[in-house]
């Protein structure tokens, strides 16, 4: 469709530009607790932001209570500034597209990070009469009454609504009704693959293999909403000890982050290994998120024999490229993904990582592993037809149409990036 332009409503406006080259605005009005972003870096925009001056900005500090209202004040200032901005680049729009991941989430923000932002979109576009399309998303926390609320109102006013599993429909379905709702693959399956894999018919001998192993911030202070250092820090040691039996096997390890917190992670687990003997190509590490391009990175973990995850993508685009994974569970949605590819035998709980049940699952993995590639990778073709489906219906016939009688500059997409 390459008369579409495509507008990136996110959190960050200056990765958007520097990476795909695109047009940003930004998401939400102000940085929240677990919900931060940079609003105008890149975009050319900015949303006014009243200022007081200095003489009463330093009497208000001294009056608490009058200190909290006029913070009050300003945040609804910002925000009344940023729903008119919204409301101007909506009115450019053909259509506004929430696109998978997890959206409908209170985790990171609360009810007013992902929930409100939701629900302000879905109420500009039903005003303007530009429709609002929820693709392939992901239910998550949703515990608080206000977030439940906000969610709830949004979709309802969704042109179209699907999910990328069952567990995320049938939590849905206590806020609407979700009946004529389809569950289709997480958009990722539709990312064009940079290798096939070329499967032998038989495996080559007891070799040792290539282990893809991607570990994450799991209550790690530093940037989780829940912060937990005991917890992190066992978590961390339990798997310097399994990475550290792998060692002793004779694989080689590939260390990969699908998210940035999970760098430092990496560097954590590598240090709490001590001096174990290693080749000197034992371990390698890739790029974190911000530098790696995802088609070296993609060619990477095909490259993998296995894969040992736990944040959703790492096990999402290790199934894209045909990679068997044995997943180290933190969250549902990822218990749900290992279902929807029938490898929920390979699937162990992050709070109960025991090596001895590690090293069994592991084990029995590695036998299996062709079969289960060959069936990934039928999957995999699948979801790509089922998603090229849901492309066609939400955007294709409309959107030729629109194609054809616009000017070559008219935006006719928008992404929200959540």
């Amino acid at each position: 469709m390459p008369k579409v332009e495509v507008v990136a409503i996110t959190l960050n406006c200056e990765q958007v530009r520097l990476r795909f080259g695109i047009e940003g605005f930004p998401l939400a009005s102000a940085s929240r607790y677990d919900f931060s972003h940079s609003p105008t870096a890149g975009s050319g925009r900015s949303v006014s932001r009243p200022s007081l001056s200095g003489r009463i900005r330093r009497w208000i500090k001294r009056v608490p209570l009058v200190k909290r209202c006029v913070k009050i004040w300003r945040t609804w200032q910002h925000e009344i500034a940023h729903i008119a901005a919204a409301a101007r680049q909506v009115q450019t729009l053909d259509g506004v597209i929430v696109p998978g991941g997890g959206a409908l989430d209170e985790f990171w923000g609360g009810p007013w990070g992902h929930p409100w932002s939701l629900l302000k979109w879905s109420v500009v576009s039903r005003i303007y009469r530009v429709p609002f399309f929820v693709v392939s998303v992901g239910k998550c926390s949703l515990k608080r009454p206000l977030s439940r609320w906000f969610v709830r109102i949004a979709l309802k006013l969704a042109t179209y609504r699907s999910y990328r599993d069952p567990d995320s429909k049938e939590g849905v379905q206590a806020l609407i009704d979700t009946a004529r709702d389809p569950v289709l693959p997480d958009l990722a399956f539709s990312y064009p693959a940079p290798v096939v894999r070329k499967l032998p018919v038989v495996e080559p001998g007891n070799r040792p293999l290539l282990i893809g192993v991607s570990p994450i911030a799991y209550l790690d202070p530093r940037v989780w909403p829940i912060k937990d250092e005991r917890r992190y820090r066992a978590y961390i040691r339990q798997f310097a000890e399994l990475v550290k039996w792998l060692l002793n096997e004779g694989h080689r390890l590939l260390f990969f982050a699908t998210d940035s917190p999970d760098v430092a992670t990496i560097t954590d687990v590598l240090g709490a290994m001590g001096d174990t003997p290693k080749q000197p190509d034992a371990i390698r590490t890739l790029l974190g998120p911000i530098e790696q391009n995802i088609d070296n990175h993609l060619e990477e973990i095909g490259q993998t024999d296995l894969t040992i995850a736990s944040r959703l993508h790492g096990v999402i685009l290790s199934h894209l490229v045909a990679t068997p994974v044995l997943a180290i569970s933190y969250d549902p949605k990822v218990d749900a993904q290992m279902r929807i590819a029938k490898q929920t035998d390979y699937c162990l709980n992050i709070d109960d990582l025991r090596l001895d049940r590690f090293v069994e699952r592991f084990e029995a993995l590695k036998g299996t592993r062709l079969q289960e590639a060959r069936h990934l990778l039928s999957d995999a073709l699948l979801f790509r037809q089922q998603l090229d489906w849901q492309y066609d219906h939400i955007l294709g016939l409309r959107h030729r149409a629109v194609n054809e009688a616009l000017p070559e500059s008219r935006k006719t997409a928008v992404a929200i990036n959540l």
